[in-house]
């Protein structure tokens, strides 16, 4: 996958965010709508089911006024209680006709003294099987003057009482009941209902229990529930259980918010064209300037005397500024370090060659020496030796002491082995005499990792002839490195190898100790200046070396063809001798 120009990224980047933005805000003012329009919409409903329980109320006043106009009429109720049963009846409903407004659907008329009841329902059917004494005997009272809530043969009754009394003596003789029936009374909501309200459903409530409904005819085909409806507070004068529920027409708020969403949709949609125009030119602004930024960058990486040209946005003329003077002052730097390094360079190169001299004129000291302790100081105390010897022999014939004669006998044995030990550590004569592979198994540091009961396992495949400098310099480095073994491995365990490989010679040393960066040590590297001579040596014979610390210590060396051996011919594969 290609990388985006930065033009590309502040593009989508500003498109991104500013979609964001737009999103967040039509989310936000669509929650925040709707939550308005739903709250105006609960308000307008629940100010008209007010409205509605206050005619209601009106509704049942007016009853009531009938039903006190009624009770009113003393010299009637006087000659209705005077009357014989059978003339009461009649009596009854003529008084009854007597009065043209009539809102209740029921009145009833009871004499206790005669225990006669009459019942009128001639306006309401369904109220047939309603019995005047049940209904006198669950009002109750007959001194009770108001408004009860009676259920009487299965009916829900609104039920208004005022006593009789009789105009002479004031004596309570009976008691007037009327009221309306209000389970399935579509008429009361009929009354109350107001065309221009609008309203989808209307009903009355006891309690949850829905008792009438209605559904005007500018309801939608939709079913409402009842849950749906807003109620009254239940303030009437038949107490809280009686409410009105009504649900208004929507169609105001819809279009409203029909209205709202119409606008968000071509609001977000200038916002989107605004965005994209928006992080268009945003985004080409930048990219000029950065393109631009670059060029004079790498201008002022070839010229030192550019200068920035001033753009019409000032952070990017700071910007500029500042990075074509960090420039010109690489630059400079640049140029000092690039003598500084040629000088270094030439120092390094004079310090190898001086180093490679000091250890050829070791190595020549060395052989010098070993010759010359070789040839007088070894003969020297040979020659004391066999002197020592022959005394010896005189004083046995003269059977005289010999005690100090041993010592000194034994004093010149261990001198002489001193000597020799050194003589084989300055110059071993198996370099000359058996080659490489012999010596390096030779090594008095072998010896001495024996002792320290060190398993030292030798791999030597090596048949070619090498150059006398390269002998003696791999000498030195398995030495230094055998050496290293003894000091600081703590292991158990030394490979010495020297093959020849189709890539030129190899040697490698390695041991299963602590290695020189292990948690024993501190995490010191413990064999610094040894590594640093072998590594030096390696670097005067042309040699690749690897020095590993993982699991111990491994040295490899690697040195080509060309610097390995005394000729080189191409025909003949590694291990093969020359004829």
């Amino acid at each position: 996958m290609g990388r985006l120009r930065f033009k590309t990224l502040t593009f989508w980047l500003t498109l991104g965010i500013s979609l964001i933005f737009v999103a967040v805000f039509l989310v936000v003012t669509f929650i925040q709508s709707r939550s308005v329009i739903e709250e105006q919409a609960y308000t307008l409903n629940r100010s008209l089911a007010l409205r509605y329980e206050e005619r209601v109320t009106d509704y049942l006043q007016q009853i009531e006024t009938e039903v006190l106009t009624l009770a009113a009429d003393r010299t009637r109720i006087e000659t209705l209680y005077t009357q014989s049963p059978g003339r009461l009846e009649t009596g009854f409903e003529r008084w009854e006709e007597s009065h043209e407004n009539r809102r209740y659907d029921f009145v009833a008329l009871s004499f206790f003294e005669s225990g006669r009841c009459l019942l009128s329902l001639s306006y309401t059917p369904e109220l047939n099987q309603l019995p005047c004494e049940q209904l006198i005997k669950q009002h109750g009272s007959f001194q009770y003057k108001g408004w009860k809530l009676l259920e009487v043969g299965g009916e829900q009754l609104a039920v208004y009482s005022v006593p009789l009394y009789l105009h002479d003596s004031g004596k309570i003789v009976g008691q007037l009941l009327s009221g309306m029936r209000l389970g399935g009374n579509r008429y009361l909501l009929s009354s109350i209902l107001v065309k221009s309200d609008n309203l989808r459903h209307l009903a009355l409530f006891d309690g949850d229990r829905v008792l009438s409904r209605l559904q005007p005819e500018l309801e939608s085909s939709n079913s409402v529930m009842a849950e749906d409806l807003v109620l009254s507070n239940g303030l009437t004068p038949l107490g809280p259980q009686l409410r009105i529920g009504l649900l208004a027409d929507a169609s105001a708020q819809r279009q409203l918010r029909d209205a709202l969403a119409e606008t968000l949709l071509y609001g977000c949609l200038l916002a989107l064209v605004v965005s994209l125009l928006s992080s268009f030119l945003l985004s080409s602004a930048v990219d000029r300037q950065l393109q631009q930024l670059i060029s004079l960058t790498r201008l002022a990486n070839r010229q030192s005397n550019t200068r920035w040209p001033q753009s019409y946005i000032r952070e990017f003329n700071l910007i500029g500024e500042e990075i074509i003077a960090i420039v010109n002052r690489l630059k400079e730097r640049e140029q000092t370090l690039e003598g500084v390094n040629q000088r270094l360079s030439q120092n390094i190169e004079e310090k190898r060659q001086i180093l490679q001299h000091l250890m050829q004129t070791q190595e020549r000291e060395r052989l010098r020496l070993s010759n010359e302790l070789h040839d007088d100081m070894a003969q020297l105390l040979v020659a004391v030796r066999m002197h020592l010897r022959l005394q010896r022999q005189e004083l046995e014939q003269a059977r005289l002491p010999q005690q100090n004669l041993q010592l000194a006998a034994e004093l010149i044995d261990n001198i002489y082995d001193t000597v020799y030990d050194r003589i084989r550590m300055l110059r071993p004569y198996e370099l000359s005499d058996f080659g490489l592979g012999v010596s390096l198994t030779s090594l008095p540091a072998v010896n001495l990792l024996e002792q320290l009961d060190y398993a030292v396992e030798f791999d030597i495949e090596q048949s070619r002839p090498l150059k006398p400098d390269l002998v003696s310099n791999l000498y030195r480095i398995a030495q230094e490195a055998l050496s290293n073994v003894t000091r600081h491995a703590g292991g158990t365990w030394v490979l010495v190898r020297l093959r020849d490989e189709p890539d030129g010679l190899r040697m490698t040393i390695a041991d299963d100790g602590v290695g020189f960066m292990s948690e024993q040590n501190g995490g010191v590297e413990t064999s610094g200046f040894g590594l640093m001579g072998i590594r030096e040596r390696a670097g005067h014979l042309n040699a690749q070396v690897e020095i590993h610390s993982d699991h111990g210590v491994s040295i490899d060396l690697l040195i080509p063809p060309e610097y390995a051996y005394s000729f080189v011919d191409l025909c003949e594969g590694p291990g093969e001798a020359p004829t």
